[in-house]
């Protein structure tokens, strides 16, 4: 399976926040996500 979260703020780092914060409330056994998308963007 794959699932697209997507999120929005008041800038990068928030949207990134509220993204990763909406991926928390989706539960599944095996559950998997990446966490390393978009990161050098940030830096």
């Amino acid at each position: 399976r794959v699932l697209c979260v997507t999120a929005l703020g008041d800038d990068l780092n928030q949207s990134s926040a509220n993204a990763y914060s909406a991926v928390q409330e989706i539960d599944w056994d095996g559950k998997y996500y990446r966490r390393d998308i978009g990161f050098r963007v940030m830096k």
